[in-house]
């Protein structure tokens, strides 16, 4: 089945080097056009009505997240097409959504259609992009989207106690006595969460610190969560964690 498609970017160069890539690497993607804007990606698709967007982000007068703002109801997939920009990335790894970087790599791209094309095959409902519209607006308490077997769970960031590592997977515990598996690395949900007063306690632990009802000072430390956890701290963060505590 051919993935119809169109190319968002205000560079000529950036909308005809992506084309060629993808016509010759990318078969299964039928190019039905472009747009050099936010005003005429509404308008192609609204005419063509595509399975797929690639979508630049920085653009002139108005950016790519801006295009999503401007539907109610996402019956397309997209992929963000960006140079590295910290907030736009991790807006887009927040909720689950697919993005390659420029210049652009070949295997990323392939990677992120075949994900897309899956999607498209099973008819899941674009419910990333409706993430990704709120995160944008509410920055201060976004939801993550939490990968468990066939589908994603979007979880508000602040309901999250605590993450334990185990291997390639991470246990996610949230309020509500709730658990999930998740196919995310422990470094994978540091890295997105630092920011929102959570803190590696431990080789295997990451803590909400606005979660913590207790400090104990037995055996190095441990922390008390919310929902009765007990986590250990190791000795060469604890500095770290009492200090971060006196802020949080």
């Amino acid at each position: 089945m051919k993935i119809k498609s169109i190319i968002v970017d205000d560079e000529k160069h950036g909308r005809e080097n992506l084309a060629g890539i993808l016509r010759q690497y990318c078969p299964d993607v039928d190019l039905l056009g472009d747009a050099d804007s936010v005003d005429g990606a509404v308008l192609m698709i609204q005419k063509h009505n595509p399975d797929l967007v690639f979508l630049d982000i920085e653009m002139p007068k108005a950016n790519g997240f801006q295009l999503m703002e401007r539907f109610k109801d996402f019956r397309f997939e997209v992929i963000f097409v960006t140079a590295y920009d910290n907030y736009a990335i991790k807006a887009i790894r927040f909720s689950a959504a697919d993005y390659i970087l420029k210049p652009i790599n070949l295997n990323d791209l392939q990677i992120a259609v075949s994900k897309v094309a899956e999607r498209i095959h099973q008819k899941q409902e674009n419910q990333r992009m409706k993430q990704l519209v709120y995160n944008i607006s509410q920055p201060q308490n976004p939801r993550i989207g939490l990968p468990t077997g066939d589908r994603i769970e979007f979880v508000e960031v602040h309901k999250i106690i605590r993450c334990q590592g185990e291997g390639n997977y991470s246990h996610i515990w949230f309020e509500g006595n709730k658990h999930l598996l998740v196919a995310k690395t422990l470094v994978e949900f540091e890295d997105l969460l630092q920011e929102y007063s959570f803190f590696r306690v431990h080789k295997t632990h990451l803590v909400n610190l606005k979660q913590v009802v207790a400090y104990e000072k037995t055996d190095g430390g441990i922390l008390q969560l919310s929902n009765g956890d007990k986590i250990p701290i190791s000795r060469r963060r604890k500095e770290d964690v009492l200090k971060m505590l006196k802020m949080s």
